[in-house]
């Protein structure tokens, strides 16, 4: 009998150690607010060049520009990596772009098409499971109907334009219509002062051989 009361303890020991370990894991995994309706998770990032003022920012980015922001077209998913879940075993993790159906509206550096609509990626969007919202710290999708001072680089053979930086999307409010003249003409007049002094960091690669696929100079009449 003893040593049957023994072998229950045990158990009951084990499973409240169980229950226990799983809450840990549960509290620390929980997002701490809401987007859209759904949990939000916020990811920290290391930049590797300081984007802390616009002639900074500038400096690093192969493309400053206004656009307005037609729709979302959709969500790719890239970057799998196979993580632990808890007890029940390992599971895929996948990192969400947004992808938007913009319009360059005026070039403040490099010479993107303005004759037509383009897109355009940034880092962040909706999980792959559709239950939640993934961002880094400040981040946020961007409105269709908006319009922005985007500072985007080239990431791929594809030539697309990508951001991850929110200090690299810049909102311009009190807009009435798509002529620039009604936007927010300070902060577009600061960014092209900006532009005129912009701050190349010693290291930075300023000869990049990857261009946009929208540039001007590899479009063909």
């Amino acid at each position: 009998m003893k040593l049957r009361n023994k072998v229950i303890a045990l158990i009951v020991s084990a499973s409240i150690i169980i229950v226990i370990f799983i809450g840990i894991c549960t509290i620390k995994k929980r997002p701490q607010q809401i987007y859209n309706n759904l949990p939000l998770y916020t990811s920290t990032a290391m930049w590797m060049y300081d984007t802390s003022t616009p002639e900074k920012a500038i400096g690093i980015s192969q493309y400053v520009f206004v656009a307005k922001v037609n729709k979302i077209l959709r969500t790719e998913y890239k970057n799998p990596v196979e993580i632990e879940n808890g007890l029940l075993g390992t599971k895929i993790v996948t990192d969400p772009y947004t992808v938007y159906d913009i319009n360059v509206i005026e070039n403040i550096k490099g010479n993107l098409r303005t004759d037509s609509s383009i897109e355009f990626m940034q880092y962040g969007g909706i999980n792959e499971d559709k239950k939640s919202y993934t961002f880094i710290q400040g981040g946020e999708l961007l409105k269709a109907g908006e319009y922005y001072i985007l500072l985007v680089e080239v990431f791929d053979e594809e030539g697309t334009i990508e951001v991850s930086d929110p200090n690299r999307i810049i909102p311009l409010e009190n807009h009435n219509d798509i002529n620039t003249a009604s936007l927010s003409n300070d902060i577009i007049s600061k960014y092209k002062q900006a532009y005129k002094n912009e701050i190349i960091p010693e290291g930075y690669d300023t000869n990049k051989k990857t261009t946009s696929k929208y540039d001007i100079s590899n479009i063909s009449d």
